[in-house]
């Protein structure tokens, strides 16, 4: 009895001890100094700050179906975490980002430090380089209608300790002041690809299990073999999702995957084999093909490892089923994850009322032809045009709520 004594008091001390820690690291104030980095402003530099903030900022901070910046519900987490929202970063002086000094901007980018010296649940590029950081807020400080001032304040984020103990064990807080960070020339090569999937798309952060930062987990022995785990209640769904593997091995991984397969996978969202690739994995659109051919050479170079066993039984990947007629069509495309009952964008297809069914059907298999940057697949190379006429005239029927 002594020593189930002694050991349940060790239990309640670590469960104390660890509260108290996550609780201290989450609420601290970080005394990060503000990097040398100042806004570019060159045609090349404002190209490429847009197309780094299309790629990985514009989703979690423009609201679903807008493009102002002006912050936006963060629902890829579960509930059980709290509730997080995103920052307004217009041009307001006050609810955005207005007043703050390109410094500040830098600081927030690199270390996802507030301007008050508190740690927020977002992504740290530590390793993005200095260049591309002034890229990205050049873009922001331009005359760009995603910046235009919006006066909305956007509501404060209210973790619950789940979400603490993510932000603190899971994620990682980065406050060592770092060096100035230069990126590898660009061009078609593995130096180039990892300072890409690691400083820049932080690929390794959801593709490789485990605890801490993407410098930890570059040392992980599954480094990118998946697993990752994602709850399907923070888009709609039930269950439980993983990351795929993305090393270069033949059955699970890419290893059998070319170059275009690849850069389909990547900008479209549709694997070589049909499937769907689901939230949270963007559409990177707006990468060049230097940029695909640099992660595909790097990704190809990585050790040949086999996914972990995971805890839960996972939801199948959706996969086209073209045979199937259209209300079986929709779930089988994954569409009801973004416009089914408790999908992030089920209002979105109200607009899809009232115009010509065939104008819709040009829009679900090209969607990006119409919104560049889109987060919806491309279904041109699983559905023909007589196939999407049926799904979008079935949507119409439905009068836009499947």
């Amino acid at each position: 009895m002594k020593g189930l004594g002694a050991l349940v008091g060790l239990i309640i001390l670590g469960v104390v001890g660890l509260v108290g820690y996550v609780n201290h690291k989450v609420g601290k104030t970080y005394d990060v100094p503000l990097p040398n980095i100042q806004r570019a402003t060159s045609p090349e530099a404002l190209a490429r700050g847009e197309m780094i903030y299309h790629s990985i900022c514009a989703e979690c901070h423009a609201p679903a179906g807008e493009t102002q910046a002006m912050g936006a519900p963060l629902l890829d987490y579960p509930p059980e975490l709290g509730t997080f929202h995103s920052a307004n970063i217009t041009s307001d002086p006050v609810a955005g980002v207005g007043n703050m000094k390109d410094e500040e901007i830098a600081r927030m980018i690199i270390y996802s430090i507030n301007r008050e010296g508190k740690a927020r649940l977002m992504p740290a590029f530590y390793g993005m380089s200095d260049e591309d950081v002034a890229a990205v807020i050049g873009y922001m400080r331009s005359d760009r209608p995603e910046f235009a001032p919006s006066p909305k304040k956007a509501p404060p984020s209210e973790p619950a300790f789940g979400g603490k103990a993510v932000m603190a064990l899971v994620a990682g807080i980065r406050s060592e002041p770092r060096a100035s960070v230069k990126a590898p020339p660009k061009g078609p090569s593995v130096e180039y690809g990892k300072y890409l999937a690691v400083g820049v798309y932080d690929c390794v952060m959801c593709h490789t299990v485990g605890f801490g930062s993407s410098d930890t987990k570059l040392k992980d022995p599954g480094l990118f073999a998946g697993g990752f785990e994602f709850d399907l209640k923070a888009y709609g769904g039930q269950g439980f999702m993983y990351s795929p593997n993305i090393t270069p091995h033949e059955t699970q991984g890419i290893g059998k995957w070319n170059l275009e397969q690849f850069k389909l996978s990547l900008t479209q969202g549709v694997t070589p084999d049909g499937y769907i690739l689901r939230k949270p994995m963007p559409r990177y659109r707006y990468l060049d093909d230097v940029e695909i051919a640099a992660m595909f050479a790097y990704l190809k170079g990585v050790p040949a490892v086999a996914t972990p066993k995971v805890a839960h039984e996972a939801v199948p990947r959706p996969k086209a089923d073209k045979a199937a007629d259209p209300e079986k069509l929709f779930s089988s495309l994954g569409c009801s994850y973004c416009h089914g009952p408790n999908g992030q964008f089920r209002d979105r297809l109200k607009q899809a009322m009232g115009k010509q069914p065939e104008d819709v059907a040009k829009w679900i298999r090209n969607p990006e032809s119409f919104k560049p940057g889109t987060q919806m697949p491309t279904f041109a190379t699983l559905l023909d045009e007589t196939q999407a006429l049926d799904l979008a005239k079935w949507v119409q029927a439905k009068n836009g709520t499947p």
